[in-house]
């Protein structure tokens, strides 16, 4: 047992790979999207797929893509076969493995919080979903502020789907816009603030 974990734990891309899959157990992968999904490198990508094939957790499934080519004014429609990973639900380990990764927790407000601040002028960012591990959220990220830099905030939103291992649920508006919503007693925003949360910047003292 303790030999396995060690092979299973043995590199930060590796455990990166462990997470993105036991936290989207349910769907055959491409390596494309894996890579666009982790961040791992290409080169330190496949070597891990191979190892976690080779431990068992992992298992390939040959699978059909339809892609379009352009012939000469047509459009033909062609089927590829290409390679998929998916979790092998039948690994010893999956259920504890399933557990602790989804209990894990994914990013610190610690952590988190110097690049929300960069991102602009922010007058409030509220955390929930799957950063306290509740699935019943609305949202895993509320953010309100001015001049918000859209570069810097898809680099904060890429980096940080690349740690957990899935898309990042999202809200975006300016301190006009929620000041309207608030006063029109929105229930998007009553759900996000009357239920499990936590608040990394409140200059807004809500």
């Amino acid at each position: 047992m303790d030999q396995l974990l060690e092979k299973l734990f043995d590199s930060i891309p590796k455990a990166r790979v462990i997470r993105f899959f036991l936290r989207n157990s349910e769907t055959l992968h491409s390596i494309e999207g894996v890579w666009e999904r982790t961040g791992v490198e290409r080169a330190s990508l496949q070597k891990e797929l191979q190892k976690l094939l080779r431990l068992g957790l992992l298992k390939e499934r040959w699978y059909f893509v339809k892609i379009q080519k352009k012939q000469g004014k047509k459009i033909k429609t062609l089927s590829r076969k290409t390679k998929g990973f998916e979790v092998n639900r039948g690994f010893r380990l999956f259920p504890e493995l399933h557990a602790l990764v989804m209990k894990d927790a994914v990013a610190s407000p610690k952590k988190i919080l110097p690049k929300i601040q960069g991102l602009g002028s922010i007058k409030l960012a509220v955390i929930s979903g799957v950063f306290i591990n509740n699935d019943r959220a609305r949202t895993d990220l509320l953010i309100v502020g001015d001049k918000v830099k859209q570069a810097k905030l898809a680099r904060f939103l890429r980096d940080t789907e690349s740690e957990i291992g899935k898309p990042l649920r999202y809200t975006l508006m300016d301190s006009k816009e929620f000041a309207y919503r608030m006063d029109m007693y929105d229930r998007f925003l009553r759900d996000i603030l009357e239920f499990p949360h936590e608040k990394v910047i409140n200059r807004l003292r809500i």
